[in-house]
């Protein structure tokens, strides 16, 4: 039996439908994962055949289980993996050792967030950044941006919004360096333009240098301590030709990284400069988007992922085109979680496809400072994009976390 390497997964979200995927197409799932539930609940995961536990940021260690693999007989038709950390690697292992033509090396710029803005300075989607670098003119460069706040400032390898903060001032923004520094004092900080608009997720995929816009998702931003994305909608009145720009500057992006075969997302607003580049992943994203896009246009973009590493042409013709929309459920204050209450209810409103929740009794819950803060969410379809989000927030609403103040 032909084999599919991944390297790492999440418990739940596109990286383990990628697994589901592959199962479903007929190959054998070989997981390498450090994640020891993997191993211990081995039942709730049926769709792995092959779990090996080892030490993901030993790179040698991963080489070497993979030389155990092929020892063994495996016959790997390609290395994936739907998490950022492991992209790159997973991906120069596909074009060494399966012989598919995937472009490498385009991703390890995207990993960092300050490479991948010094790779595109002076495009016209590239926002005003600037990188603080030195300790000692630190407090010289930020007074020097005083005309240009509000800003944002970040980690290089920030994502899901940890570690980004909005800045007004020079006070401000000395607060927001320091507080990054106590976690990394060695590491660089990304200052950025601030910019207003409607924010939109991209994803693209690339094959034989033809690019195709899988899905165009409007997101809704909700700003709190961080900017955490709470709503995504994928709908039928959307469409590149709606949004002038857009695609001239998605397939700018991808020639000015010279992709040829692979995937990414993007996130990007349109704003009164014109479209501007937020960041641009290695993956398609994350959370409720495979099963969003599926719902929304009939394919499974995780699979076609799959086609594409295993050297075969995706089909995204679409098979359909419904309006859906997932709202993300947060909790407003700092505690530990006693229950959760009314998911079979909102399940049972109308419109409502999937009501999922992850936080555990017990478990202390927090107001969002990244988008892994979101505890669950509540999917919902219709025919426009207003009635799929009046869906899903009428079933959210449905859904109570108790939670006592620590």
């Amino acid at each position: 039996m032909k084999s599919i390497v991944f390297l790492g997964s999440n418990k739940t979200g596109s990286s383990y439908e990628g697994i589901k995927a592959a199962k479903r197409l007929g190959y054998e799932t070989i997981l390498l994962t450090n994640r020891t539930i993997f191993v211990e609940e081995r039942e709730d995961y049926y769709e792995i055949d092959d779990v090996r536990l080892l030490n993901m940021s030993d790179t040698d260690e991963i080489l070497s289980t993979i030389t155990d693999l092929y020892e063994e007989g495996k016959k790997v038709v390609c290395f994936i993996s739907f998490l950022d950390e492991y992209v790159y690697l997973a991906t120069l292992l596909t074009n060494t050792l399966c012989k598919t033509p995937l472009t490498y090396k385009p991703l390890q710029i995207m990993t960092d967030k300050i490479l991948t803005r010094r790779y595109l300075a002076g495009k016209n989607y590239t926002p005003f950044f600037k990188v603080l670098s030195s300790t000692e003119s630190i407090e010289d460069e930020i007074n020097e941006l005083k005309d240009q706040f509000p800003l944002i400032i970040k980690s290089p390898q920030s994502n899901g919004s940890k570690d980004v903060l909005l800045v007004e001032n020079v006070w401000e923004c000395k607060k927001g360096v320091k507080q990054l520094h106590r976690k990394n004092s060695e590491t660089p900080i990304l200052v950025e333009e601030y910019l207003e608009g409607p924010q939109y997720l991209i994803e693209v995929v690339v094959y034989h240098s033809t690019v195709t816009v899988a899905a165009i998702v409007e997101q809704e931003v909700t700003k709190g301590e961080r900017f955490i994305i709470t709503g995504y909608s994928v709908c039928p009145e959307l469409y590149l030709e709606q949004l002038p720009g857009l695609k001239e500057t998605v397939v700018s992006i991808i020639e000015d990284f010279q992709i040829r075969n692979g995937t990414c997302h993007l996130e990007i607003k349109l704003t009164n400069k014109g479209w501007k580049l937020i960041e641009i992943n290695p993956r398609m994203a994350g959370g409720a988007m495979n099963r969003m896009i599926e719902e929304a246009f009939g394919y499974n973009l995780a699979e076609q992922t799959i086609r594409l590493y295993t050297g075969l042409e995706p089909d995204l013709r679409k098979k359909q085109n419904k309006a859906i929309y997932t709202h993300y459920l947060i909790v407003g204050s700092v505690g530990k979680l006693l229950k959760v209450s009314g998911c079979d209810l909102a399940k049972e409103q109308v419109g409502v496809l999937e009501v999922y929740t992850k936080a555990e009794y017990g478990q202390l819950v927090t107001p969002p400072r990244s988008m892994g803060q979101r505890y669950g969410y509540v999917l919902a379809v219709a025919e426009s994009k207003d009635q799929a989000r009046k869906c899903a927030l009428n079933g959210a609403q449905h859904i109570q976390f108790y939670v006592q103040p620590v």
